[in-house]
């Protein structure tokens, strides 16, 4: 029997409230319109799963994050790495054409940097993750992205206030930005107009599916 083609990895990354999710659903349903097996994957997909969710001691997602608040950045990575892990099996396992990835371990790993954990402990846990063929990179200030952001969480603030939101955004930016240097990410201003940046990477994506 003739194994399945891999798919088409693409990711959307960019730091919060970037519009990242928001761009997802919009590709879905675009490009399941336009014919192609897509699926999603994002790190708090095992919680929707009727099978690792029922498994999980976690009810929800303000539960899981009270847990991440009491760990350090090398313990909450690998759990926020095995969850992201857990999605990604649940959507290959549709085996789709084309799987959209949400922030990937990518935002995770920016984030725990700013949260202070050690750059190479934090990159080589993520070897098992498998490389997209692109990368869009939607590029938002903190400030903007605190304007966005009412309901922003402790762990995506810095486990602070605003002004500690800011601060600890404009570190976890900084690693998004050397990591989209050094990955050849595609650079999108993530103030455009949504419907435009859909345009943009449905453009891209159907190029490299070879349509």
């Amino acid at each position: 029997m003739t194994p399945p083609e891999p798919p088409l990895l693409v990711c959307v990354a960019g730091g919060d409230a970037s519009g990242k999710s928001t761009q997802l659903d919009a590709l879905t349903a675009a490009l399941t319109a336009d014919g192609f097996d897509t699926a999603a994957a994002g790190i708090w997909d095992a919680l929707a799963d009727p099978v690792l969710g029922a498994r999980l001691p976690f009810a929800d997602r303000a539960a899981v994050l009270a847990y991440l608040s009491v760990l350090g950045p090398n313990a909450r990575a690998h759990f926020l790495f095995h969850a992201l892990h857990a999605g990604l099996d649940l959507a290959l396992a549709r085996e789709p054409r084309i799987l959209l990835l949400n922030a990937y371990w990518y935002k995770y790993f920016a984030t725990e940097i700013a949260h202070g954990g050690d750059p190479a402990t934090l990159r080589a846990a993520t070897a098992a993750f498998p490389p997209p063929a692109l990368t869009f990179h939607l590029r938002v200030t903190p400030e903007v992205a605190l304007a966005r952001r009412a309901d922003r969480s402790d762990y995506e603030s810095g486990y602070g206030d605003a002004a500690r939101f800011l601060e600890f955004q404009r570190r976890s930016h900084a690693e998004l930005d050397r990591l989209g240097t050094e990955l050849g990410w595609i650079e999108l201003d993530a103030t455009t107009a949504p419907e435009v940046l859909t345009r943009t990477m449905l453009d891209a994506i159907t190029a490299a599916a070879g349509r």
